[in-house]
């Protein structure tokens, strides 16, 4: 009896598990339950069309639940056909038996599904952000291969969801000026998260590939991403990143390399971002940026045509409490072959933009007004820290090293007319062939205090003489105080204990008090005062070495021993000056020995000799304004040789044009003053008379100046009355 029971159960027990694995498997097919199915949504959504096969009655083992399937029913939602493959409905046998439907859940799967027809649906279902955003920010593309798992309450509303499946192609406008296109990625989705992983995508030339995305549904969206890029990009492509930017529509730009990006984003209901964090990381392998317009600059001596970057580090960091920044790390190249360090952190801010860069360079930098340049041959480094508001630089500081040299600025603030507003201190150690030629301090406080061992003043004269358009110390009022040991001069003559007094108003000179010592007993002496009666200030130069001073001039080239004596009286429109020099000479000076070969013999063999020409006195007149300085007179007096000249000097072009004669030796004269009475008509009694002399004439441009010479001519009665009145002063 037991073994006839035990066998009943196996049975039993065998028809079950055979029932269940059919169920669960091939499933129990009929079309007793279509009406059912399609009345029941009829009644809950007047919208659906809906036509079914054969259904099948399964069980899920997992569930332990009966659910109703069929394969391949023709759906439509308002007109618009939905491609499903198959459909899963779950409910209650015994409420089926009777002929009603009481659905618990509904799972269906569809084949290819185009975005378009996803927003036909999606016009008729109810308002919310999400239909907004589908129907005005989705562009093309379809859904496939998609999973849906729908829980239905009794009165047909979804409950619970879970979908999966993926889109291909679809175009995304993210912000107003942010569209990505070609969005490809696979996803699952409930009610809580969303998981999108395989993200690939195209943004102006940028491609993003395997990105992933989880949003988490809280009390607001919290979406947390990454995602790897591609760039190749050319300026027309930058210049659309980078919209206000002239410099990437100007130039010829190529760009190329990858990017690793990593983000946190947190959205309310309403979609707008409340916080947002954002990293990248990467490396610019190659780019090449052509200059249209080369890069001039007047510490450069040669212009820069063109930049390379190479096996450059990138990072970027953006976040809602704006600590922002983007960091170059890399190797830049002016001339494709020597490539040097580089770094540029850029804090990036609504207001203030903060930068640091360190670079290394290997190019020519010349700083006149201290007479230094760098050796190409040594690695020189520059540092700044610097920040802009408004168009205005604020540098921190300013570090430049080069070996021995350096040079430190700190606190230099300049507005957008190219003025300094503000400046702390300067130093300033630099050599000249391992010798030092300047080492001095520059304090900018209740007033401007200049100290220090050295300072080598080779250009200023030259430098000062250049007249800008532009007065960067326009912003400074203060008193100036100068005191450097040892003061180098491009004559090579030194200056020992330079000290200077001086007015600054408004970045000019209203008065200036200076006393220096060549050698014991020959001072250079300065002073600049305002006429009380007017707005002329009254400049007087006072030097017992004359070629300290007049080094950088051609005119004076050759000029040895004498005292000089210059006064010029300056104001708005220009100036009128009047320079002496007394009892020098005049050695090796190419251009006089031309003039002279016919006026002189004596007076040649003297110059040539290297003894020198000896001249009593030289006097010049000249008048300067913004266009062109008028030598209205140069009046040059000796026992060999005198001359006299006019002429003017165009600014602009640097045209050149003078005229006048040189008057022969005495020995010619004396000659001719032997004649009765003529001789004593057109010569006179007393040396420096003459009758006659050399012609001259110069003119041309720089580099094409030509000389037109007449040996013999009548000296002018001018020539003859200056003469006479410098002889009757001795």
């Amino acid at each position: 009896m037991k073994s006839f029971l035990y066998s009943i159960f196996l049975i039993i027990l065998f028809l079950f598990s055979s029932i269940i694995i059919y169920l669960s498997t091939v499933g129990f097919e009929t079309s007793k339950f279509n009406n059912v199915i399609i009345q029941e949504i009829k009644k809950k959504n007047s919208k659906t069309e809906l036509k079914l096969e054969k259904i099948k009655i399964k069980i899920d083992l997992k569930k332990f639940q009966f659910f109703l399937s069929t394969s391949n029913p023709k759906l439509e939602y308002n007109s618009t056909k939905v491609p499903v493959t198959e459909i899963k409905i779950y409910s209650k046998i015994s409420k089926i038996f009777k002929k009603r439907l009481e659905i618990s859940k509904i799972i269906f799967s569809t084949k290819s599904f185009k975005t378009q027809n996803i927003k036909k649906i999606a016009i008729h279902i109810k308002p919310s952000n999400f239909k907004t955003y589908l129907l005005n920010n989705i562009q093309g593309g379809e859904i496939e291969k998609a999973l849906f798992d729908l829980s239905i309450d009794k009165n047909f509303k979804i409950t619970d969801y879970k979908a999966s499946g993926a889109i291909k192609n679809i175009n995304s406008k993210i912000l107003k000026d942010l569209t990505i296109k070609n969005i490809s990625f696979n996803f699952k989705v409930d009610n809580d998260l969303i998981l999108i992983n395989s993200v690939n995508a195209n943004y102006k030339g940028i491609l993003i590939s395997n990105g992933s995305i989880d949003v988490e549904k809280k009390k607001e969206i919290e979406i947390k991403g990454k995602f790897n890029s591609l760039f190749e990009l050319r300026e027309d492509q930058l210049s659309k990143f980078f919209t206000k930017v002239d410099f990437f529509k100007k130039n010829k730009i190529v760009a190329e390399g990858t990017l690793f990006h990593d983000f946190n984003l947190k959205i309310n209901n309403n979609f707008k971002i409340i916080d947002y964090d954002y990293k990248s990381n990467g490396n610019i392998s190659q780019s090449n940026i052509t200059l249209i317009k080369n890069f001039k600059n007047k510490f450069f001596k040669k212009p820069i045509k063109k930049i390379l970057l190479e096996k450059t580090k990138i990072k970027i960091a953006l976040n809602k409490k704006n600590k922002n920044f983007v960091l170059l790390d890399g190797f830049y190249s002016f001339d494709s072959l020597n490539f040097l360090k580089f770094k540029v952190k850029n804090n990036l801010s609504k207001n203030k933009k903060n930068y640091f860069i360190d670079f290394d360079l290997k190019k020519n930098i010349l700083l006149d007004l201290i007479n230094f340049q760098t050796d190409t041959n040594k690695t020189s480094n520059i540092k700044a820290d610097y920040s802009i508001k408004n168009k205005n630089f604020t540098f921190n500081s300013i570090d430049f090293t080069e070996d021995k040299n350096s040079i430190a600025i700190k606190d230099l603030v300049i507005n957008n007319k190219n003025e300094i507003e503000k400046l702390s201190s300067i130093k300033i150690l630099t050599f000249k062939k391992d010798v030092e030629n300047n080492n001095f301090i520059v304090n900018f406080g209740e007033k401007i205090s200049i100290s220090g061992k050295k300072y080598d003043a080779s250009n200023l004269l030259k430098l000062l003489s250049n007249k800008s358009e532009t007065n960067q110390f326009k912003n400074f009022s203060k008193e100036v105080e100068v005191q450097i040991k040892n003061l180098t001069t491009k004559s090579n003559v030194p200056l020992n204990n330079f000290r200077l007094i001086a007015l600054l108003e408004k970045g000019k000179f209203s008065k200036i008090s200076s006393k220096s010592e060549f050698t014991k007993g020959k001072y250079l002496d300065v002073s600049l005062k305002k006429d009380p009666n007017n707005n002329k200030k009254i400049l007087e130069v006072y030097s017992d070495i004359p070629q300290a001073l007049l080094s950088d001039y051609k005119f004076f080239e050759g000029i040895k021993d004498g005292k000089l004596l210059y006064n010029s009286i300056i104001d708005e429109t220009g100036s009128t000056s009047k320079l002496t020099i007394e009892n020098f000479k005049v050695i090796k000076a190419p251009a006089f020995a031309t003039l002279l070969t016919l006026a002189d013999f004596g007076g040649v063999a003297d110059l040539l000799s290297g003894q020198g020409m000896s001249f009593d006195v030289l006097e010049i007149n000249l008048k300067d304004n913004t266009n062109v300085t008028i030598i209205e007179e140069i009046l040059a007096l000796g026992p060999s040789v005198s001359l006299h000249m006019k002429g003017y000097i165009e600014k602009k072009t640097g045209l050149i044009s003078f005229n006048g004669t040189l008057v022969p030796a005495k020995m010619l004269n004396s000659l001719v003053s032997k004649i009765p009475v003529v001789g004593n008509i057109l010569v006179g009694k007393k040396v420096g008379d003459g009758v006659f002399g050399v012609s001259f004439k110069i003119k041309g441009l720089p580099g094409k100046v030509k000389t037109a010479v007449n040996p013999v001519k009548t000296i002018t009665p001018r020539f003859i009355t200056r003469a006479l009145e410098k002889i009757k002063k001795k």
